[in-house]
């Protein structure tokens, strides 16, 4: 874990990536063991933070979780007061709570001065500013409407805008009825259509995303263009996954992801 963490240097984004799969996969004794051997090191704070911030996403927190989860994100920044992560961990932390806009708008800042374009974050906020937490559907569109406008193509986050895209397209399918049934006319908007005529024209690209999670990406992309019925331009997307299947979107409606994958692939046409 510590070579995981040490070898990331100060690329943010690939050190994110590896504290949410460390996080995941480190059981919180481990996490609270490994601060005892070394409890100046921001690597280990961070790591139960960051686990704490994963645990709580699909259930709730004791009050002992949340105090140690926040004194953890307080230790690793006095620490590395260069890391975004600890900043990170504890926005998601304020998010799951409903923390008051000023509280989690602080917290933003102080992300954005050591890593603007950090891909987790803005995660966390879009989120946060969606109609189902603290926000509504203009905040969040407005939110990733200047991600999408000033984003750098070999920015971490330029898949916000296709995430956005799939989470209201699901969120619609979801709430079922007349809109539901309609939803196949969601990608023949504007939006939808300038973002995924960008994306599947730059993406497949050797080289064109290095990001950690561009895998994640790219199975977004291959996914909307499928439902999007523009199955042929999703070929090259299926070639460069090389078979890299990710849960999200594919699990959507309990679907197998990989069962889910090969019929969207099939779909494609040879790959």
């Amino acid at each position: 874990m510590k070579r995981l963490l040490h070898d990331a240097g100060r690329d943010w984004d690939r050190r994110a990536h590896r504290l949410a799969v460390l996080g995941a996969t480190i059981s919180a004794g481990s996490q609270y063991a490994l601060i005892e051997q070394s409890p100046g090191s921001p690597d280990v704070h961070n790591l139960l933070a960051w686990g704490a911030m994963v645990r709580g996403a699909h259930s709730a927190l004791s009050h002992s979780e949340v105090t140690d989860a926040l004194q953890a994100c307080h230790k690793a920044a006095r620490l590395d007061p260069s890391d975004p992560s600890p900043w990170v961990a504890r926005l998601g932390l304020l998010r799951q709570w409903r923390h008051p806009r000023e509280e989690v708008f602080a917290v933003w800042k102080e992300i954005a001065a050591r890593d603007r374009w950090h891909r987790e974050a803005h995660l966390q906020m879009y989120g946060y500013l969606s109609p189902d937490e603290c926000g509504s559907h203009a905040q969040a569109l407005e939110f990733v409407d200047r991600v999408r406008t000033s984003t750098p193509i070999t920015a971490p986050i330029v898949g916000l805008p296709l995430f956005s895209l799939v989470h209201r397209y699901l969120r619609t399918v979801a709430h079922g009825g007349v809109n539901a049934l309609m939803a196949d006319h969601f990608w023949s908007g504007q939006e939808a259509d300038t973002v995924l005529r960008n994306a599947a024209a730059q993406w497949p690209q050797t080289g064109q995303l290095v990001h950690a999670e561009a895998l994640r990406d790219l199975n977004l992309l291959a996914f909307s263009l499928v439902a999007a019925r523009r199955a042929p331009l999703a070929a090259p997307v299926f070639r460069s996954l090389g078979g890299v299947v990710t849960e999200f979107p594919w699990n959507h409606a309990g679907q197998d992801p990989v069962t889910a994958f090969d019929s969207a692939q099939r779909k494609a046409g040879p790959v």
